[in-house]
């Protein structure tokens, strides 16, 4: 069976034999939005919660589409059959969500839809390992989050600052790397949400800081776990710092030269937000 395979257009193709017209607005322009969903014992996790911030992050980039949950619902049902995954494996499910074909070259937006548009959408299904080993992560210098800005409020096809970030850590022999907003202020990693573990505190940026509103930050606040709150780049050697998304839990035990001293059982952690 196929660990890999998408649906588009009404059909279940391999990944790789997934084509998209070179005049896409989201292949020329990154004018898309994606969710990144969870599978665990055969089940989308927290599916009511990523579907309501793929419809969030339409209204706030004017996308003018209502999305038809039942509809995506069916279709992650057959795909999550069609990856036939065995109970102890994981698997992710990307929806992907484009403005459509572009009239001509310029980027203007001419005849929106207005309904949810099938020939924009294609859905990636695939089977991972959740990695829970521990990171190390430098402080960006080249790139800061806008936090006045639109597109730092939604996940869209856009990642090339993130990547700029991630060169630059590698190039300085880091795992992965930390941002900053325009005020310096703590914000967020290349592809995750920060936690920050004082005095026995749990902490993360808030929103007014430029980070993406991730899915796991947001239950952690409604469980009332963790606070937000304004983070400086400057740590303790006693801080846990935390980098966490839709699909992984990881220690940070370095940033920059100083090392931390605790070690934070990160499965453990995940687990108990996943149960």
């Amino acid at each position: 069976m196929n660990k890999n395979i998408g649906w588009i257009n009404y059909e279940w193709k391999a990944i790789n034999d997934i084509d998209i017209s070179i005049n896409d607005r989201g292949m020329k322009f990154s004018d898309g939005l994606f969710e990144t969903i969870l599978v665990k014992k055969n089940k989308p996790i927290l599916l009511k919660e990523h579907l309501e911030r793929f419809q969030k992050n339409f209204n706030i980039l004017n996308f003018k589409n209502k999305i038809d949950d039942y509809f995506l619902t069916e279709i992650i049902k057959e795909g999550i059959t069609r990856l036939n995954l065995k109970l102890n494996e994981y698997g992710s499910i990307r929806i992907n969500y484009s403005r459509g074909i572009n009239i001509d070259r310029s980027i203007n937006i001419k005849n929106l839809d207005t309904k949810f548009n099938i020939k924009n959408l294609w859905i990636e299904f695939y089977q991972i390992n959740i990695n829970f080993n521990s990171i190390s992560a430098y402080i960006c210098n080249t790139e800061k989050r806008n936090e006045f800005s639109l597109l730092s409020q939604c996940k869209t096809f856009n990642y090339i600052q993130s990547i700029q970030a991630l060169i630059e850590a590698n190039k300085n022999n880091y795992d992965d790397s930390l941002l900053l907003n325009t005020k310096n202020e703590l914000c967020c990693g290349s592809t995750f949400n920060i936690l920050l573990k004082r005095n026995n505190k749990w902490f993360t940026p808030n929103k007014e800081s430029g980070c993406l509103p991730g899915i796991m930050v947001k239950k952690l606040l409604e469980l009332k776990i963790v606070k937000e709150a304004i983070l400086m780049p400057k740590f303790n050697k006693d801080d846990i710092l935390i980098a966490i998304n839709s699909l992984t839990c990881k220690q940070i035990k370095k940033v920059n030269n100083l090392e931390f001293n605790s070690n934070f059982n990160t499965k453990y952690f995940w687990d108990i937000l996943y149960k």
